[in-house]
């Protein structure tokens, strides 16, 4: 599945969509690099999609992302990623990354 066809369903309000903001952060680093005002349009698209950032306001989503790292060989920020998607009761879009094998997550690889 393309991500094009998934935020489509998210604008039509036939699927939810959420990140977290560490992996917004992630988003908006590595489009800066290249072009700050694409870092910019980008991130607005999503909120303006109705893609809902997930922020670290309490013990739990930091906690469960610590908990995913710990027994997993991944990044903080795919361990957050992953977290939201817990938290959330979300799939967990990726792309060819084998670090969610072994999740208890559903996820949808995208292409």
């Amino acid at each position: 599945m393309a991500v094009e066809g998934l935020l489509d369903q998210v604008v039509d309000g036939s699927l939810e969509a959420y990140i977290s903001v560490v992996n917004l952060t992630e988003l908006y680093y590595i489009l800066h690099r290249y072009s700050p005002e694409a870092a910019e349009e980008k991130t607005r698209n999503l909120r303006a999609f109705g893609v809902k950032v997930v922020p670290i306001l309490d013990d739990g989503l930091w906690k469960l992302a610590a908990e995913i790292k710990s027994g997993h060989p991944m990044s903080l920020a795919d361990a957050y990623a992953a977290a939201t998607a817990q938290a959330t009761g979300s799939k967990l879009v990726v792309g060819r990354d084998a670090e969610f094998r072994g999740l208890p997550l559903e996820t949808i690889r995208i292409s």
